[in-house]
């Protein structure tokens, strides 16, 4: 469990946000469920020989003598939320959620505690589209971050039931042949849960898995058809896939297609390269006492992991708010010791200040205030401190009691270490020399109708244009957004706009 400041905090909002920003794109609303469920959630779905349930969860029994237990995952949550409101028969739901999750395991690097997970559900819908769908929501939201390392997606089926039955008892078989060289932790598992076996990190339970019997063996007809589907559609997406037929999820209620997304970085330590990780789990909801089975397949990500893989980048999404710093006056150096002092009049002139930076500049704004007030730091040492930010401001203001006399105040960048003195900016005016009417005009749309981009309305014309009219033609998207033409040909020339829509950031395609 951590703390996250300044930098920290800003990388975890970043992610969530482009994950957020991505799930929306793809029709999926928000969802948020309760920190603290019933035990019995979670011991249900999750089983009560997997490690979760027999080491990790934070279980207690509250007052009403309930056993209450700190989730440990979401997918569970998000299920039962859907029972208990009563959407059975309101399918399909295409749900996600984030915030904290709890286990007490060995923390390592990227592995915390307490740790914060955004994930995704889809419920209702049995075909194999649903599956890739996810798959593709998942790896548009990795790369869309820019998170380093190679990202390489690992894809295995699970198949029907009555392909699972027949495999694990294949397995079985296999495994009792090498009992005496399994890890203790794998002999265990031969018996009450046989496909957990092949989670194992143990060395030498490796070499015996490697040559275990593949699962696609034991596949039925129904279960190679929805794979094939799977695997033929991410190609025509053109997302890579490796087939990995050692990937498997220990639960019954997971079928068909689980996958996992991993990163070959070193940021996240040796052993640690799953970054993203889903799966189909038809009949879950009747597991948790729902009245009907209903399909669903999601996946989960933490954000401690990611945030690694982003390193040091710069992820802030506004500019660093701009300093303004009051210029003290001294006392006589025999009254009061020489203190250095801000009157009263100087510090409501440096907010008013403040105020008008923010109303007119697009940057926030804060008048800085020291630690102590008895004896004011100068300049110099309120620069300084400014500075040690780890956003650091391109400008800072400074006002003085001469400033304040005059109605200006002093510009300073902080780059180039110069400054200049500026008209407060309240007391700047506008002089219109000439002018010259054109005739009203307005495009056929609704009156709140703003271009995507500048967020100039339709009737008006784009910043690059100075008169209204044919000139500032507008552009439709096969997207259904709209769009000054002259601001969607500078955004697409833009390097990082990679060809797509700024509004919901699919490849751009114009209307025919």
């Amino acid at each position: 469990m951590v703390d996250r400041i300044g930098r920290a905090e800003h990388t975890h909002q970043y992610i969530a946000s482009h994950a957020r920003a991505v799930a929306e794109s793809y029709g999926y609303s928000p969802i948020s469920t309760p920190i603290l469920e019933y035990s019995s959630v979670f011991e249900r779905t999750l089983g009560a020989d997997s490690d979760v349930v027999g080491k990790e969860l934070y279980k207690f029994l509250d007052s009403s003598q309930y056993w209450m237990t700190m989730r440990p995952e979401g997918t569970a949550g998000v299920n039962r939320a859907v029972i208990t409101n009563e959407l059975e028969n309101r399918m399909p739901q295409r749900l996600f959620y984030s915030g904290p999750m709890f286990r007490h395991e060995r923390p390592q690097k990227g592995r915390l505690r307490q740790f914060e997970q955004f994930g995704i559900e889809s419920m209702g819908s049995t075909h194999p589209a649903a599956d890739v769908e996810c798959i593709q929501m998942g790896w548009e939201f990795l790369n869309r971050l820019g998170v380093d390392g190679g990202l390489q997606v690992q894809l295995n089926t699970l198949g029907d039931t009555e392909s699972r039955t027949a495999y694990k008892r294949l397995l079985k078989e296999y495994f009792y042949k090498h009992l005496g060289e399994l890890s203790e932790t794998s002999r265990l598992r031969v018996d009450s849960n046989t496909l957990r076996v092949l989670d194992s990190k143990d060395e030498t339970d490796l070499e015996i898995i490697a040559d275990a019997p593949p699962f696609l063996s034991c596949l039925s007809a129904d279960s190679v058809c929805h794979f094939d589907f799977v695997k033929k559609s991410l190609e025509s997406l053109g997302i890579p896939y490796l087939l990995n037929d050692k990937l498997v999820r220990g639960l019954d209620y997971y079928q068909h297609t689980v996958w996992e997304v991993t990163s070959s970085s070193s940021l996240l330590g040796r052993s640690q390269g799953t970054v993203l990780a889903g799966g189909r789990y038809d009949g879950l909801s009747k597991i948790l006492g729902g009245t009907k089975s209903i399909p669903g397949v999601g996946w989960g990500a933490g954000i401690e992991r990611l945030a690694l893989l982003l390193g040091n980048q710069d992820v802030t999404s506004c500019p660093p708010a701009i300093p303004v710093l009051v210029v003290p006056e001294s006392t006589n150096e025999t009254d009061a010791g020489g203190l250095r002092t801000v009157p009263d009049s100087l510090y409501i002139y440096a907010m008013q200040v403040a105020a008008r930076v923010r109303g007119i500049s697009g940057h926030g704004s804060y008048v800085f205030k020291p630690p102590t007030t008895s004896n004011h730091p100068r300049v110099s040492k309120q620069l300084a401190s400014v500075l040690k930010s780890y956003l650091t401001p391109s400008h800072v203001v400074i006002v003085g009691s001469a400033e304040m006399a005059n109605g200006t105040v002093i510009v300073r960048n902080t780059a180039t270490k110069t400054q200049r003195p500026e008209p407060d900016p309240a007391t700047m005016k506008i002089t219109i020399k000439d002018w010259k009417a054109v005739a009203g005009w307005k495009w056929d749309l609704p009156d709140d109708d703003v271009c995507g981009i500048c967020r100039v309305p339709f009737d008006a014309c784009c910043p690059g244009c100075k008169i209204p009219g044919d000139d500032c033609p507008l552009i439709w998207g096969e997207c259904s957004h709209v769009f000054h033409m002259h601001c969607l040909l500078k955004w697409l020339s833009a390097e990082n706009s990679q060809q797509q829509c700024p509004m919901d950031r699919r490849p751009w395609v114009t209307a025919s």
